[in-house]
Parts: C-alpha cells; sequence; structure tokens
C-alpha cells in the first residue's frame, strides 16, 4: 500500500478520509464539521450500546503510542460522535486497521 495515496471510508452519512497522514471526518448533517487531524493524533473507541447500537468516539491521543482503535470509551478528548448499528462496527475496525498499518500504529482487539 502507497502510504500517500488517499484511503476513503464511506458508510451511511459518513465519509472518512485519510490523505498525506490527514485525517477528515465528514458526515451529512447539520452538525458542525468536517473534523480534520493528524492521523498519528486521532483515537476512535468503539462501545457497545443497548438496542444494537455501538457508538464511536473520535478523539485526539493523550499518548502518541495508544492504539488508534479501540473498544470501550477512551480518556481522550472526543471531538466526534458518531452511533453505528454494531453489525457494522467491523467494518470500521477493518479500515482504521489499515490506517493503524500506514501509520505504524496499534490497534486493540
Amino acid at each position: 500500500m502507497d502510504p500517500l495515496e488517499p484511503r476513503v471510508f464511506r458508510h451511511e452519512r459518513v465519509h472518512i478520509q485519510v490523505h498525506h497522514g490527514i485525517l477528515e471526518v465528514f458526515r451529512r448533517s447539520n452538525v458542525v464539521g468536517p473534523y480534520r487531524y493528524p492521523l498519528d493524533w486521532v483515537t476512535v473507541r468503539a462501545e457497545a450500546r443497548r438496542n444494537g447500537v455501538t457508538r464511536l468516539y473520535f478523539g485526539i491521543a493523550e499518548d502518541l503510542g495508544e492504539p488508534i482503535y479501540a473498544s470501550g470509551p477512551g480518556a481522550a478528548p472526543v471531538f466526534f460522535r458518531h452511533e453505528i448499528p454494531t453489525a457494522d462496527e467491523p467494518l470500521y475496525r477493518a479500515f482504521f486497521t489499515e490506517l493503524a498499518r500506514l501509520a505504524d500504529r496499534p490497534i486493540m482487539p
């Protein structure tokens, strides 16, 4: 994989892209956005909720060595929250696993 090539993930009302080490998150809604952060700073935490929903918390890493993606809430300041069907969580996990490899960042199971 070429780390300079853009990586794009689209799912329902969310568009996530990474280009030249910058992660951008767009959501089709009336919420202020998009959000842009260096991939090295980003963390995503998946928290299982009731009724088959998983909430994703996009935040800023306190420690730059922490995993890019993990289960459960994190302590990082959150810049974006997004709820998805729990059945779709593996799609997000796969995308962030690819990004972790590109950015030489860990990912938690």
